[in-house]
């Protein structure tokens, strides 16, 4: 009966013990430093200027994307193809694929 009376006061007492543990809580302010780092492109594009693109890739972009506006260009050496991210208004951004002579593509990935 003793043992019985231990064992329950020890349970007791390790129970309110833990109950105020706490992880380690700490009240000021710890600063972190926050970087930003731009990914390499993977897919062997590189970004260029939409100014930069000749004049029938523009021309394809105003007659088959009325209404479309080249916010991002790239450009494959490799491929000779440029990698476009279109937007138009209340749309959502379109990347399609387009040659040097103004004909679209669609890259296998």
């Amino acid at each position: 009966m003793k043992n019985l009376v231990m064992t329950v006061a020890a349970a007791a007492t390790m129970l309110f013990a833990t109950q105020n543990i706490k992880a380690q809580e700490t009240t000021e302010d710890v600063a972190m430093m926050q970087t930003e780092v731009e990914a390499p492109v993977q897919d062997g594009f590189e970004k260029i200027e939409a100014s930069a693109l000749p004049e029938t890739v523009t021309n394809a972009v105003a007659t088959d994307k009325a209404g479309a506006t080249v916010a991002e260009a790239y450009y494959n050496e490799e491929l000779m193809v440029y990698k476009l991210v279109l937007e138009a208004e209340g749309a959502e951004p379109e990347t399609a694929y387009i040659n040097e002579e103004g004909k679209w593509v669609k890259i296998q990935k």
